[in-house]
């Protein structure tokens, strides 16, 4: 009779154990790790830093030279939107040379800026189309006088500048039947000390191959 006891009771110490075992606290540290990181991410938005205007979008008023849509009629901007929303529609450059976009749209740093930033570097990356083809072929960050092209810029608070692009429909790459290219334009923001890559922005860009303006 007491064999019999003996094993049940024996269980109930294993399962007493595994309970006991399965109840402590996990030690979370991936998990804070994750937190933190995406905490990082989700909160310290891009706007936070640096602003992307249209003509339409931006508070200094006299600041025109804004590029239109190429072959638009009536015409319209090529910048349409803010921040994240900010989009680009070039319109047509069938079969053209290397041709030069200027003052597409702006960049500006925020006044003041965040606690303990006291600049910022704003750089450019060009990703072509989803299909491999990449009709920008350069970008700069000039003044507001369209002066001193640059690859990258230190703003400090308030600071603005004109982004630029340049476009080529030239060769056999593009053939010139009708085609809207979408790549990207990513712009950057880091500062000193600052060594992550989630400050940007992506902006679509619209280009068409083919006559008139394109959609």
């Amino acid at each position: 009779m007491r064999r019999r006891l003996v094993v049940p009771l024996g269980l109930a110490a294993v399962a007493a154990a595994c309970a006991a075992l399965f109840s402590l606290p996990a030690s979370g540290a991936n998990f804070a790790s994750k937190t933190k990181s995406t905490a990082s991410v989700t909160t310290d938005s891009t706007a936070n830093y640096l602003r992307l205007f249209s003509d339409a979008t931006d508070p200094d008023l006299v600041l025109l030279g804004y590029a239109t849509k190429r072959n638009s009629n009536p015409l319209v901007y090529a910048a349409t939107g803010v921040d994240d929303s900010l989009a680009v529609a070039l319109g047509g450059y069938k079969n053209t040379n290397n041709t030069a976009i200027p003052r597409v749209f702006t960049v500006e740093a925020r006044s003041p800026l965040p606690p303990g930033v006291s600049s910022l570097n704003v750089s450019a990356t060009l990703l072509p189309d989803p299909g491999g083809k990449q009709p920008l072929t350069g970008y700069s960050f000039t003044n507001l006088l369209g002066l001193n092209p640059t690859s990258s810029v230190t703003l400090a608070p308030g600071d603005k500048r004109w982004l630029n692009l340049t476009a080529s429909m030239k060769g056999s790459a593009f053939p010139g039947n009708n085609v809207l290219y979408t790549p990207t334009v990513r712009i950057t923001v880091r500062y000193p000390g600052y060594t992550g890559d989630f400050l940007s922005y992506d902006v679509p860009v619209t280009i068409w191959d083919g006559n008139g303006s394109g959609p």
